[in-house]
């Protein structure tokens, strides 16, 4: 039987906001304690499991982790296609849901029904395609045959952050699905991922109002960002990193591909 893994990737290093993963949300809780408890709230994955690099300067993270009980892998800091290939195979994982450490309101419901997806549509790649990528509320999954394959075949610029840009530059070498974001969910202008000071101030003050119970929703989140524009001007003056234009951009070409499939 298919073995499907989250995989939450964090890191200490970050040009613009280092420690972000770290950085409290609420009293006591930082940001990666959110990002794991609202994780293992899925109903389709058969464990949350956590990747950091095994520089010294990530011990913290690797604590963080298994204080919660989430089991840890360790691999390549630069390489980090490698260490999501590593971490799969650690974690004996046959499909990756891939989520990044710094996107602290990652959808739970969306994530759950693209795992429904790849697994009716027996894909490689599934993903929502389209700007919401920007918002930093998407999960993707990837087959470890997919992510190997995108190791073995692809460049230095194919094994960075961006972990899917190989299959989405190839799109007619794997088979991919694509998911329509559920009504409610896509607002491009609000920026939920975190990289900058602004981000993490924002993100406080979401919890701050919003933390009743054990996680906050992401669509509450939303929710109330449509009635706060002053909560939305926290950070709506920051920029993209171009890796995700890039992301985004691709998506033509990934359609174009999918049209062309017999």
């Amino acid at each position: 039987m298919s073995r499907t893994v989250c995989l939450v990737t964090a890191r200490m290093a970050s040009a613009r906001c280092p420690g972000k993963a770290l950085q409290e949300l609420l009293p006591g809780e930082p940001l990666l304690a959110v990002l794991l408890t609202r994780m293992r709230s899925s109903t389709t994955v058969d464990e949350v499991a956590l990747a950091t690099s095994v520089n010294p300067e990530n011990d913290a993270i690797a604590d963080l982790g298994r204080s919660l009980g989430v089991r840890v892998f360790r691999g390549e800091e630069e390489d980090v296609l490698k260490r999501h290939v590593d971490a799969a195979w650690e974690f004996e994982a046959d499909q990756v849901v891939r989520v990044t450490g710094d996107n602290p309101l990652t959808d739970v419901g969306t994530m759950d029904a693209l795992v429904a997806l790849h697994h009716e549509r027996q894909a490689d790649y599934t993903y929502v395609p389209g700007e919401a990528l920007l918002m930093g509320i998407l999960a993707e999954v990837i087959s470890r045959d997919g992510l190997e394959r995108s190791w073995n075949q692809g460049q230095p610029k194919h094994r960075s952050e961006l972990v899917t840009l190989y299959i989405k530059e190839h799109p007619t070498q794997f088979k991919i699905a694509m998911l329509d974001l559920a009504p409610g969910l896509l607002r491009p202008a609000y920026r939920l991922t975190v990289d900058h000071p602004e981000d993490i101030r924002l993100q406080r003050e979401i919890f701050k109002l919003l933390r009743r119970g054990p996680v906050v929703e992401t669509r509450e989140a939303i929710a109330l960002l449509d009635t706060r524009p002053d909560l939305v001007a926290i950070n709506s003056h920051l920029t993209h990193k171009g890796v995700n234009h890039r992301s985004v951009e691709l998506d033509a070409l990934v359609k174009a591909a999918q049209k062309r499939r017999p």
